[in-house]
């Protein structure tokens, strides 16, 4: 396979999977699913008795079949997948990585092909692009070459693209706060109704609060700090207190928090990634995405002041951001979305 010229993070280069190091393996909690070509590749092959055993345990079929999600891994006792020893696969020990389903092999990457540009990026559900991004300076767009093939292709036309690079743009400007930024962005999809909503008095507390209840979360890093968000937070003047606490311990919060926002537009392709979403609902998601890593990382620095614990709760959140169809069901459970920018 030929090099291409992809754009991408600049942190994508020295993106490196921590494997039996990482805290919170991707191999745990999720749903993976596996095509059928995929699996029909895995039960058939010749391997040890060992991978074939823990291969022959390792699928349940999922309500819905399709040959795209033909099978899902099924999780051990310990809620880990079955092929996996000790934070390492033995598929890709034995086998390589070329044996690996799909979705084991590119997470947390997403290749895309928007027209003739090939875009690839990371998600922020990947403890260690958490990291890289917590760690850096800043947020840019490099070109590097690649020997990949796009999975996910976009059509659109030029003004669109030029929109998203603006956003990217409008949200990197640290002549402005990111609340402000994203206000910016807002007004440029629907000045009439982001100022209306804005200017009400309505709880942005109480509204967080609730959208961490609606949801589901699987993950038990999000379900632990959610106990304590509701406990804690039954007093609003904690909330105060903790987020004066939180920007004095952590000052390059907002830094942090433009290149994990910037980083799930360019990830997401916002705001033209979901179709069933017109650009109203998805400056709506880009609000609550804002307010839910606030009231998040704020109750997290009251809880533990480590930042290991801290990474870890962003990550949680991104579960749900980068994974789910957040920007479209956020707008529809959410009553007021612009007032979340005041947190």
């Amino acid at each position: 396979m030929n090099n291409d010229r992809w754009l991408v993070p600049s942190y994508y280069p020295n993106f490196q999977c921590k494997a039996d190091k990482c805290r919170h393996s991707c191999c745990s909690s999720w749903r993976i699913p596996i095509t059928r070509q995929e699996y029909n590749r895995l039960i058939t092959m010749e391997c040890s008795d060992e991978l074939n055993r823990r291969i022959q345990y390792a699928f349940i079929v999922p309500e819905t079949v399709s040959d795209e999600c033909y099978r899902y891994i099924s999780f051990n006792w310990l809620g880990e997948c079955p092929i996996q020893e000790k934070g390492l696969c033995y598929l890709h020990r034995e086998k390589g990585e070329d044996y690996l389903p799909r979705v084991c092999r590119l997470y947390p990457r997403s290749l895309k092909k928007i027209n003739d540009q090939k875009v690839a990026s990371c998600s922020s559900s990947c403890e260690k692009v958490v990291e890289m991004l917590y760690e850096m300076d800043s947020l840019e767009m490099i070109e590097i070459e690649m020997a990949e093939t796009p999975q996910l292709l976009y059509s659109l036309n030029e003004e669109d693209i030029k929109q998203i690079i603006s956003f990217q743009d409008i949200i990197r400007d640290e002549t402005t706060s990111l609340a402000q930024s994203i206000a910016d962005i807002c007004k440029i999809i629907n000045k009439e109704e982001f100022e209306k909503d804005y200017a009400s008095d309505f709880d942005p507390l109480k509204e967080a609060l609730r959208l961490l209840n609606k949801y589901s979360f699987s993950n038990e890093v999000l379900h632990e700090l959610l106990d304590f968000i509701n406990e804690r937070y039954e007093d609003e003047s904690l909330y105060e207190k903790d987020r004066e606490n939180f920007e004095e311990f952590f000052p390059g919060w907002m830094t942090f928090f433009e290149r994990l926002i910037n980083n799930s537009m360019i990830y997401e392709c916002f705001p033209f990634f979901d179709k069933r979403a017109d650009k109203t609902s998805t400056y709506k998601g880009l609000c609550i995405c804002y307010g839910l890593l606030r009231v998040v990382c704020v109750a997290q620095i009251a809880a533990s002041k480590e930042k290991d614990k801290l990474i870890d709760a962003v990550v949680s959140l991104f579960h749900l951001i980068d994974h789910t169809a957040f920007y479209y069901n956020a707008a529809l459970l959410c009553e007021n979305a612009a007032a979340l920018l005041k947190l």
